[in-house]
């Protein structure tokens, strides 16, 4: 492997990001804690840039701005393994996501090498070397790291290096520009947010609430969304979903009723009772009620729509000889569903669609989907 450079120096990283935008391309990963936060905690920066391969050290107080600059310019072009959670925190430190990546996990699935296949699985495949992973939940915010935590960083970048020039050479033109919209879709896609009203459209058992329940359902999503942000902890700090639920069926009206709703915290109660029961009276005097919700799978016509738009998949897979997977997992297909049959039109304007109507999905398959639901519904 590579030597690298741990940066924790303005002056470094400045050096660095000069050099690194005369490369072709950028191997990237970050390493993050996000343990009782609601936000992540950037702990390390890995990149490569040809022969160059630098640790960039967040937490020694150094600006990153000249490499979110890097970042985000257009003739930069960055690889990825299974960006998601990356996506996220970039869009977090730099307010934008960079907008030319080469995501080598979907790039490998279009390949047929392997769906959501792991960094280690692909390096084992590519190069028969067994990566060690015993560093893989350590705390990147602790300082000082040591060199194995180091050595296992910089793993994460010398080899995707490497493997990204063969995998790109594995796929054809039809397959190349597939992986460049998917590793696109898959940005945007960390870039967009859920507005709060609309958040318990979404919920799993919202189902089982009636009209009234569901707006106060509404009114608590809402609630616990800004309370997990300002105070920075995670959501299910604030209340898990199941709890959730039964605040919005029980409706409770003081203190004591609070105090009897299951694995409601203390703590939650004490610095945010009173702002929970004024959601929760906020949804009880609503007049504006959401429609009742189903089961989706209990919905009348759901089994046919579902493998009449599995058809479809299946058919547009054989076209561009990829594993339907690769087209629509089950979740996508019911999200699919679920906008035609339970998302108000109302809500439809600011929310974005689901998978299969947007970018190439929704260029090859939309208007043969919206066919399906004018049919059987």
């Amino acid at each position: 492997m590579l030597p690298f450079q741990v940066i924790t120096s303005n002056a470094d990283l400045l050096a660095f990001c000069e050099q690194a935008r005369q490369a072709p391309y950028l191997a990237l990963d970050t390493e993050f804690v996000r343990t009782r936060t609601y936000y992540a905690r950037l702990g390390l920066v890995q990149v490569r840039a040809g022969e160059q391969m630098v640790l960039i050290d967040p937490v020694a107080g150094i600006d990153l701005e000249p490499f979110w600059q890097l970042l985000k310019d257009p003739n930069v072009h960055v690889v990825i393994h299974a960006g998601g959670e990356d996506y996220e925190i970039l869009a977090q430190n730099m307010g934008q996501i960079p907008t030319h990546i080469f995501d080598t996990q979907i790039a490998a699935a279009f390949a047929g090498i392997g769906d959501a296949m792991g960094y280690a699985a692909m390096v084992k495949h590519y190069y028969d070397v067994e990566l060690d992973k015993s560093q893989s939940r350590t705390d990147w915010l602790q300082r000082p790291l040591a060199a194995e935590q180091l050595d296992y960083a910089a793993a994460d970048v010398f080899y995707l290096h490497d493997i990204y020039p063969r995998l790109r050479a594995e796929l054809n033109a039809e397959k190349l520009a597939l992986v460049e919209a998917e590793s696109a879709l898959q940005v945007a896609k960390r870039a967009q947010t859920t507005p709060p009203m609309w958040l318990y459209l979404f919920f799993g058992n919202a189902w089982q609430c009636d009209p009234q329940q569901l707006a106060v359902l509404r009114e608590l999503m809402v609630w616990r969304l800004d309370r997990a942000q300002k105070s920075d902890i995670p959501l299910g700090f604030v209340a898990k979903d199941h709890t959730l639920l039964e605040l919005a069926r029980r409706m409770p009206q003081n203190m004591g009723h609070l105090r009897g709703i299951t694995d409601l915290s203390p703590v939650t109660i004490r610095y945010a009772g009173d702002s929970l029961l004024a959601a929760v009276r906020t949804g009880q005097a609503s007049t504006d009620l959401p429609k009742q919700m189903e089961r989706l799978t209990d919905m009348r016509g759901y089994k046919p729509v579902f493998n009449a738009i599995k058809q479809q998949v299946a058919a547009l897979a054989k076209t561009l000889q990829v594993e339907p997977g690769m087209i629509a997992s089950r979740r996508q297909i019911n999200d699919v569903i679920h906008w035609e049959w339970q998302i108000p039109e109302q809500a439809k304007s600011d929310l974005s669609p689901p998978d299969l109507y947007t970018d190439w999905r929704g260029a090859k398959l939309k208007t043969s989907l919206e066919a399906i639901f004018k049919r059987d519904r």
